[in-house]
């Protein structure tokens, strides 16, 4: 009997979601919101790729310019304190300059994103317009009558 029970579980299970398969079908007006949203998704991926590989550039070019001023204070050539302080200095400078160049490339990045999200949306909203404009217009059809 448990045999007989187990067999009939899918049907049951297929039968009780019935109800609600209307509201599981795709709704054509979404189709607009979906293809922006994914389409944005794309954009800030690569956005966020190209901060990030400029990011790493420029994370790489501190270390190595870091060494540098390092190598050059313990040389063992005499250039005493003050070329030390000036090694130092110089590449204190430069990451100033870099670190200035993370927070511009990020605020040029954050502004695209926002314009690509906000342009797209507004773009959306008037094609799911559209679309919910032309069901309605399928559902409800005029009746077809004679003028009397």
């Amino acid at each position: 009997m448990a045999g007989k029970a187990t067999d009939r579980t899918p049907g049951l299970f297929a039968e009780a979601l019935k109800p609600l398969q209307s509201a599981m079908l795709f709704n054509p007006v979404f189709r607009p919101q979906v293809e922006q949203f994914w389409d944005v998704q794309e954009k800030l991926l690569d956005e966020a790729e190209e901060f990030t590989r400029h990011w790493f550039q420029r994370r790489h070019e501190a270390a190595r310019t870091a060494l540098d001023a390092a190598r050059t204070a313990v040389s063992g050539d005499l250039i005493g304190p003050t070329g030390a302080i000036e090694a130092f200095s110089e590449w204190q400078r430069h990451s100033a300059e870099r670190i200035a160049e993370d927070g511009r490339e990020w605020l040029g990045m954050m502004s695209r994103c926002a314009s690509y999200a906000s342009e797209t949306e507004a773009e959306a909203v008037e094609e799911a317009a559209g679309e919910a404009v032309k069901i309605t217009r399928k559902a409800v059809k005029p009746a077809e009558s004679e003028p009397v």
